[in-house]
């Protein structure tokens, strides 16, 4: 017999005990994500550069009595990133989920693109993310009890929507395939991997993104649901891969974009 909604509920996507690292989570789509974990339940490690921003963040969420910590992390820097994820098992005790969220959206024009922008590209949303990937996958293997990794890429890592994000796309079809191999690499421990392909999302990190302005297909128009996607669209999808509900879902993508590779 099935039992009461919420229990249903619960038993699905309810995080209760667990322990969450988020990149990028001192705003934008990071921090809505972070707000989700900890209302379903997590512990929740907020790791980002920007250190103000983090412990701001944290504040508000554990303000609804939930528990938050900030944490100081460069994605540039290995060793920062080693030691970000040595101080989450410190600071919560374990890690069972990990939201890859951070990156950044640099655009120019392809004919325009430096060997630096690309790098740099590279180095935060591929490299960086396979740091993190990496750390959370061994702390996870070694507790021996599964996990949820959950990293955030780009509808146009698959198909583009818009010049001046050769270099970012790019750097996000990276992540995609990092996901599938990490998937299969880590499926004996346990260990799901998942990517959400957001589509455009109105951020404050994209607004103040140096470069072009948007433009082409995606500000042609509204897309087929007649709505952007949202940061809390995107924090559901969390929801899903990050619980009991998701356990045999691994090593896929997600596109979450309001219908936009429909039109």
């Amino acid at each position: 017999m099935i039992g009461t909604s919420s229990a249903v509920l619960g038993a699905l996507f309810g995080l209760d005990g667990k322990a969450a690292a988020v990149t990028g989570a001192a705003e934008g789509i990071g921090r809505e994500i972070a707000r989700h974990l900890a209302g379903a339940g997590a512990s929740v490690a907020i790791l980002d550069r920007n250190s103000a921003g983090a412990a701001e963040a944290a504040r508000a969420i554990g303000g609804n009595a939930h528990r938050a910590i900030a944490i100081g992390m460069d994605l540039s820097d290995e060793i920062s990133t080693v030691d970000a994820f040595r101080e989450v098992t410190l600071k919560l005790g374990h890690l069972d989920i990990l939201v890859n969220c951070a990156g950044i959206q640099n655009r120019e024009l392809i004919t325009e693109t430096s060997a630096e922008l690309w790098d740099l590209l590279q180095r935060i949303n591929s490299r960086g993310l396979f740091i993190c990937l990496r750390e959370a996958a061994k702390i996870m293997r070694a507790a021996g009890k599964g996990g949820r990794i959950i990293n955030i890429s780009s509808m146009g890592s698959i198909h583009p929507v818009m010049p001046g994000l050769a270099a970012y796309n790019a750097s996000k079809a990276a992540v995609n395939a990092l996901t599938r191999s990490a998937a299969l690499e880590l499926s004996g421990d346990r260990i799901t991997v998942n990517a959400i392909l957001p589509g455009a999302v109105a951020t404050v990190g994209a607004g103040k993104a140096p470069g072009p302005a948007p433009s082409g297909r995606v500000v042609a128009g509204l897309p087929p649901l007649g709505r952007l996607a949202t940061p809390t669209d995107i924090a559901a999808a969390v929801l899903l891969f990050a619980g009991t509900g998701g356990e045999a879902i691994t090593g896929q993508t997600l596109i979450v974009d309001a219908g936009y590779l429909l039109s």
